[in-house]
């Protein structure tokens, strides 16, 4: 008996490092839109910056409020370039906080990338970036592509994890956004239903910037018929005034909520909405225009 002692103790010494922190199983799971996370501007022709290098002291804010927040996982919208998620990770761990585990979805749109860092190893790592669509007669791409892999929380459980960055809100004449934004959220909910297809029970966990709001038609289409196997459900979140907004759009001066966590059925019981919120933040303006969501998720470490 002894002997089978040891042999568990020294197993779960072994896996320890892919646990998280906390001795009472909770996983924190943050979704930040980090707005052009880029050492290097992007010159578009003439010589004018097409998006600006993101200076230092966003990137510090960045830094310092992502180390308040310590989040096990951390999915973000808006990174540069393979260089500029090294840099934050880097910097994270630098200051404390460490995300070895990282993956980045190259889709056509090469400035503004969908990433994942973690703290627990990725796998299953199946990005969708050559998705394709017509709006009448003519064909798109999905530009930032549906970021898709596992990741291994606990040796009994498997986080399938989908992140996605939808057609922005911004006036292009004689194109309408809204509807390639439909049409991409109806490929991202396709990619639901498979999953949950084979097996229903899967933990899966959506996060991102949809770019529409909650009583939208994307969001309500990504959600699904409520009550059945393969629906999704918004995890409700606000800041400690009760706020749940997480954008301002400076030009309108609107404040909105645009960036949502969705879960699968199976996941929904293991989040603590005590634990989770948008959080709030003095400088959250220095750092982004969006603020960060905080799901906090209780995955016991046995069994």
């Amino acid at each position: 008996m002894n002997l089978r002692r040891a042999i568990l103790a020294a197993a779960l010494a072994f896996a320890l490092p892919a646990m998280a922190s906390d001795g009472n199983g909770r996983v924190v799971f943050t979704s930040w839109n980090l707005r052009n996370y880029r050492l290097q501007p992007l010159v578009a022709e003439g010589g004018q910056p097409a998006i600006p290098a993101k200076p230092a002291s966003s990137i510090e804010a960045v830094v310092q409020t992502l180390v308040s927040i310590s989040p096990d996982i951390l999915g973000l919208c808006e990174v540069g370039s393979p260089r500029d998620l090294k840099h934050l990770q880097r910097s994270l761990q630098r200051a404390g906080l460490s995300l070895p585990h990282s993956t980045l979805v190259e889709g056509e749109d090469q400035h503004r990338r969908i990433a994942l860092l973690s703290r627990f190893p990725l796998r299953q790592i199946s990005h969708e970036t050559l998705g394709t669509f017509r709006t009448g007669d003519v064909p798109h791409r999905v530009q930032r592509g549906f970021l898709d892999c596992v990741a291994d929380v606990r040796p009994h459980f498997q986080l399938r994890i989908l992140g996605a960055h939808l057609k922005s809100r911004r006036i292009v004449p004689d194109f309408d956004q809204a509807e390639v934004r439909r049409a991409e959220s109806h490929l991202l909910r396709k990619r639901m239903e498979k999953i949950l297809g084979e097996y229903a029970d899967s933990p899966l966990l959506a996060f991102g910037d949809f770019n529409d709001t909650k009583n939208s038609p994307v969001i309500r289409g990504l959600l699904g018929r409520r009550g059945t196997r393969d629906a999704m459900n918004l995890v409700p979140l606000s800041d400690k005034l009760g706020d749940q907004w997480t954008y301002h759009w400076a030009e309108a001066d609107e404040y909105s909520r645009i960036d949502f966590v969705m879960v699968s059925n199976s996941l929904r019981p293991h989040i603590d909405t005590r634990a989770s919120r948008v959080h709030r933040s003095p400088d959250w303006r220095i750092a982004s225009d969006h603020r960060p969501l905080v799901v906090t998720l209780n995955i016991p470490p046995n069994p």
